[in-house]
């Protein structure tokens, strides 16, 4: 009975562990949830926009509405692209600070090497 208990424990650990990596791995990149969201939406925009193309080339599409529709999808896709360079000026800001960090601990550490 124990035994059966402990084997369903253990299972259950790894099950969560499995369910629960996705979450683990995003925070170790040093992406935040909107990046993935924003990746998302800003391939989603590209993809109409040639969606829009092909069908103003066979003709689906009137040239006022192609235009206009154009117009709103690269506005779209510009301010998400934005969105996303600064979220990359986030990170790369954020692994600079630490490089700084971490040069300091070394130096402090070289110095109390030499002071000893």
């Amino acid at each position: 009975m124990i035994a059966a208990l402990l084997v369903l424990f253990g299972v259950t650990v790894l099950v969560l562990a499995y369910v629960l990596r996705p979450l683990r791995e995003d925070r170790s990149r040093g992406e935040g949830p909107a990046r993935p969201a924003l990746q998302a939406q800003y391939e989603r925009v590209l993809g109409m926009l040639r969606d829009l193309e092909t069908d103003w080339r066979t003709g689906k599409i009137p040239d006022e509405d192609y235009h206009e529709l154009r117009r709103r999808y690269l506005e779209e896709g510009a301010a998400l692209l934005r969105a996303l360079q600064e979220e990359n000026e986030a990170i790369d800001g954020k692994a600079r600070v630490e490089a700084v960090e971490a040069a300091v601990q070394a130096r402090r550490a070289q110095l109390r090497r030499k002071g000893s």
